[in-house]
């Protein structure tokens, strides 16, 4: 889905009146959340932020996850199922070691892909001025750049974000290596 419907799709659903998230959690007696303002503190804010950046990366992760479990060899789960290991034993000396490679290459593109995370961020809470969102690296950029006029300062954050970004994915990529000479 694209960043700018999924923002205005979850808009919808926090809404302060009459959204399906407040009726939905009303309805199931969870709480009084009948007018809550889910936006209305910096810590709220940051959470909705990350849930529907999560909500976003969920699919990706979810049938990655599910392909690397459907690599774990049958036979070696039974096997140790046979000579009396625990579930937790089975998946942390069978399944874990199968799926660890995988495991680790989605948490660095996460990682990678979620760092340039502006628009959702930046569309979802507003303007930092309002409420502050400079929570996010790529919204604190644009927030001194553009804001408050401190181009220096923005061309700045802007390299430290590259030297970070290109470090993850030198990273990265010498893992991919050595993961694929293995293989």
């Amino acid at each position: 889905m694209p960043p700018v419907v999924a923002v205005q799709v979850w808009i919808w659903m926090t809404n302060v009146q009459n959204g399906v998230l407040n009726y939905t959690l009303t309805t199931l007696h969870v709480g009084n959340y009948d007018g809550h303002n889910w936006f209305g503190s910096p810590f709220s804010s940051l959470g909705m932020a990350v849930t529907l950046i999560v909500w976003g990366a969920l699919p990706f992760v979810v049938i990655t996850m599910y392909a690397a479990l459907s690599q774990v060899p049958h036979e070696l789960v039974e096997a140790a199922q046979i000579d009396g290991a625990p579930a937790w034993r089975v998946f942390k000396d069978v399944t874990m070691p199968v799926i660890a490679p995988i495991l680790y290459l989605l948490t660095c593109l996460s990682i990678l892909w979620d760092f340039g995370v502006f628009t959702q961020v930046y569309l979802l809470i507003g303007q930092p001025a309002i409420v502050p969102a400079n929570y996010v690296m790529g919204v604190y950029l644009w927030e001194q750049a553009e804001v408050l006029d401190l181009y220096g300062r923005g061309a700045a954050i802007s390299i430290l974000m590259l030297a970070i970004v290109a470090a993850l994915s030198i990273f990265y990529v010498r893992r991919m290596v050595r993961t694929a000479e293995v293989a």
